[in-house]
């Protein structure tokens, strides 16, 4: 399988808000706050269980003014942090 074939889920433990279009992420178990920019933000609202990396990197080359290779890159090295922190599940 793809990398952009997976389909991610946000870990059950962590609480977010989502304020002026940045997102600030709290995993209570880790002690852990996370504060994502702007396009990291659109990456974790896309983040919901049902779609493929494929398709969130879809909706940022939509939101933002990026190239694929470029935006592809972007996401995948986010992904990788955020499976690092634990704040997202296979």
């Amino acid at each position: 399988m793809s990398e952009l074939e997976a389909v991610l889920s946000k870990n059950p433990d962590a609480a977010f808000r989502t304020y002026d279009g940045v997102a600030t992420v709290v995993l209570p178990g880790r002690a852990e706050v996370d504060v994502i920019n702007e396009v990291g933000t659109v990456i974790w609202q896309q983040i919901d269980g049902r779609r493929t990396l494929s398709q969130i990197l879809q909706a940022v080359m939509d939101e933002f003014d990026i190239g694929p290779d470029e935006a592809r890159q972007d996401l995948l090295d986010f992904v990788g942090e955020l499976r690092r922190h634990g704040m997202v599940i296979d």
